[in-house]
């Protein structure tokens, strides 16, 4: 828009300013620009001729209203019409179009803000279904190691139970021996049980991120269904309802895995404590000292 100010003398001969305001750039960045340029011109009966912009346009004035012939920048001439207004209308029509331009620029941000919430909750929802599979690959490789733990506790307790045949009828140095042979049994009993506290440290690390991914759902599905109450999308992007069964159902799969990881846990810690007492026992028949103590026990995750 543009507001256009003059002064002209008896002979007819003008000069004036011109104020424009105009939007600029697209929301949520757009503005509203303005400049204040000046112009000549003369006033002939109702013709008048304006000096305006490095061109001239020529137009005539009637009843309050001015019609100029614009020649524009492709080189056509357009008829631009201006009102009589005050400074006062001038002001109100320049706050008009910033409020217009704010209310704009606020739309498009709720708009991209409603996207990034929609678009995060389609994130959390992909990252608990990915942890989800990690934690059921973790589980897999610790049980792996779990039979290897049994494994060597079986043959920790025959070694055991072959030197407390022997300590009554073999040499008793030749016992002690075997005994230390079954004490290096039952140290490799604990070097599994530390492949076991490794896999532990993957497995807690997913556990922790599930369980923030979790957390993560919730709040952008909360955020979601408060900004777009009637949310309920599909393309590909979860509804509500996928949502909520996503989180009810990691909510269970985490207390079992707990559970059952805590088991085993329990039943590593059982194997490490009488791979130890198979030694002790070994080192006892053959009267041979005393074995190796047992390590602490892995704690249980909670």
């Amino acid at each position: 828009m543009a507001f256009l100010q003059w002064k002209a003398d008896a002979s007819g001969e003008l000069e004036g300013t011109i104020d424009r305001a105009m939007a600029s750039g697209s929301p949520p960045d757009a503005t509203v620009e303005t400049s204040t340029g000046s112009f000549t011109g003369r006033i002939d009966g109702r013709s008048v001729t304006l000096q305006i912009d490095f061109h001239t346009d020529y137009g005539n004035l009637s009843d309050g209203t001015l019609t100029l012939n614009v020649r524009q920048g492709d080189g056509s001439i357009r008829a631009v019409t201006y009102h009589r207004a005050s400074p006062s209308d001038y002001n109100q029509a320049l706050g008009t179009l910033r409020n217009t331009v704010t209310r704009a620029n606020g739309r498009t941000e709720h708009d991209q803000q409603i996207k990034q919430e929609i678009q995060a909750l389609a994130d959390d929802y992909g990252t608990v279904g990915k942890y989800k599979g990690s934690l059921k690959d973790d589980l897999s490789t610790l049980g792996s190691d779990v039979s290897t733990v049994g494994d060597d506790l079986t043959t920790t307790h025959d070694d055991e139970k072959a030197v407390i045949a022997e300590s009554s009828t073999s040499d008793a140095s030749e016992v002690c021996v075997d005994a230390n042979g079954v004490d290096v049994d039952a140290n490799g009993v604990s070097v599994d049980a530390n492949g076991v506290s490794t896999d532990l440290v993957t497995l807690t690390g997913d556990l922790s991120a599930l369980r923030t991914a979790v957390s993560s759902l919730r709040s952008s599905m909360r955020a979601v269904q408060t900004d777009v109450p009637a949310y309920n999308e599909g393309d590909g992007k979860p509804t509500p309802a996928d949502a909520e069964k996503a989180i009810t159902g990691a909510q269970s799969f985490i207390t079992g895995l707990v559970t059952q990881v805590n088991g085993v846990i329990d039943q590593v810690n059982a194997h490490v404590t009488d791979a130890y007492g198979y030694s002790a026992a070994a080192s006892k028949a053959g009267s041979c000292g005393s074995a190796s103590s047992a390590p602490d026990p892995i704690e249980r995750v909670k």
